[in-house]
């Protein structure tokens, strides 16, 4: 919390000493007083104060001074703290003056000397009371403000959330609707190898529907704290070596070949292992699905004394700087698009991350435009 100060400004020193008396007499040890003895040296007393972190409440300083006059002082500390109030003290009664000055430095009030004591400490009381009321609703507006970008944002992001979900539901589900109305009409008239390729068509849209689901469900336990993680020692080559047996039948399809290349130690790492196989999962799923046909995957393993690393590498199209950053993002739609009919939900990525982080893990891509990519998982290493 800033500490809070006072100011004094008068060339008279006996002055000062009486609005020493006056001040401390009402206030507690919260405020730092410093007397100043002109205008010159005023501001520069304002600016080192606000450099250790000194929030100025109150300044208060007299009219007639040599050299910057107590208007001219008054006018420049509004200009740089419009939340400081400002009293000003004249022997003056010179009204439309006054006026002016209380226009430009926005004073809080003036007080003519010589002053009467209860009148001096009244003002100074309500102005300093004034000074945290105002300090208490900028600090309730500024906590609005934020709430309500935060909530621009949320809402932004469910709109976002649910043209792409419907987007994305609509297609496999019109491809669902249309070939079921297909068998319904024509199947007497339909070959059993027609109705099983039209079958399998509704199997796909079926399992793209059921992949951005399960994505969309994902982000919304991510997002509200709903991840449930148990951390164990596991073997992360148990898990790699069944993923890696699942996906080879699916690299065939599009003729790419995986090289396993497992590492001699055990790979007992300590996680969950239902999210090490999901995020395993998801990065060599999208290895495959964004490979031209033909090209090779490459999946590793290494460890050190504190991590065990995973690294899937791609003969892929790479990705530019731009796609680089914002790789993890949420709904991101990247530069290289799926080489066969995959579907991307535009989430994995996201999902990856935020499911590594829960693990107290590592990830991250290296990827040169033209010449593949690279994606490392790092999961602590079991002691």
């Amino acid at each position: 919390m800033s500490e809070l100060a006072i100011i004094c400004v008068d060339d008279d020193v006996v002055t000062l000493s009486r609005l020493e008396m006056e001040i401390k007499a009402i206030i507690d040890n919260t405020y730092f007083l410093r007397l100043v003895e002109n205008g010159k040296e005023a501001l520069e007393i304002y600016k080192k104060l606000s450099e250790k972190g000194y929030k100025i409440a109150l300044i208060i300083s007299d009219y007639m001074m040599p050299g910057i006059k107590g208007d001219e002082l008054l006018v420049h500390i509004h200009e740089i703290s419009p939340q400081t109030f400002k009293i000003m003290l004249t022997g003056q009664t010179h009204l439309k003056k006054v006026s002016q000055t209380m226009q430009a430095a926005h004073l809080y009030r003036y007080i003519l000397k010589p002053w009467h004591s209860d009148d001096l400490r009244l003002t100074i009381k309500e102005a300093l009371h004034c000074y945290h009321q105002d300090k208490e609703i900028m600090e309730r507006t500024y906590k609005l403000q934020k709430s309500n970008e935060a909530l621009i944002k949320l809402n932004q992001e469910k709109n976002e959330f649910l043209g792409i979900a419907a987007h994305d539901l609509k297609n496999p589900l019109c491809a669902i609707q249309g070939w079921a109305e297909m068998i319904a009409s024509d199947c007497a008239e339909m070959e059993k190898d027609e109705i099983v390729d039209v079958t399998n068509l509704i199997g796909e849209s079926s399992r793209q529907m059921f992949e951005l689901i399960s994505n969309l469900l994902d982000v919304n336990a991510i997002e509200s704290g709903k991840i449930n993680t148990s951390l164990t020692q596991m073997d992360l080559f148990v898990v790699m070596q069944k993923l890696v047996v699942h996906y080879t039948k699916q690299a065939q399809v599009k003729e790419i070949l995986l090289h396993f290349q497992p590492q001699e130690n055990q790979s007992l790492v300590f996680a969950d292992k239902n999210i090490v196989h999901q995020i395993l999962d998801n990065l060599i799923s999208n290895a495959i699905k964004y490979s031209p046909y033909g090209t090779h995957v490459y999946i590793r393993m290494s460890q050190n004394d504190k991590m065990v690393r995973c690294e899937i590498q791609d003969e892929g199209p790479g990705l530019n700087e731009i796609d680089q950053k914002k790789l993890f993002g949420k709904f991101t739609r990247l530069t290289p698009k799926p080489t066969g009919t995959e579907h991307s939900t535009g989430l994995g990525l996201f999902i990856v991350k935020k499911l590594v982080n829960a693990i107290n893990g590592k990830v991250w891509c290296e990827s040169e435009l033209g010449k593949g990519t690279r994606f490392f998982v790092e999961f602590q290493f079991f002691l």
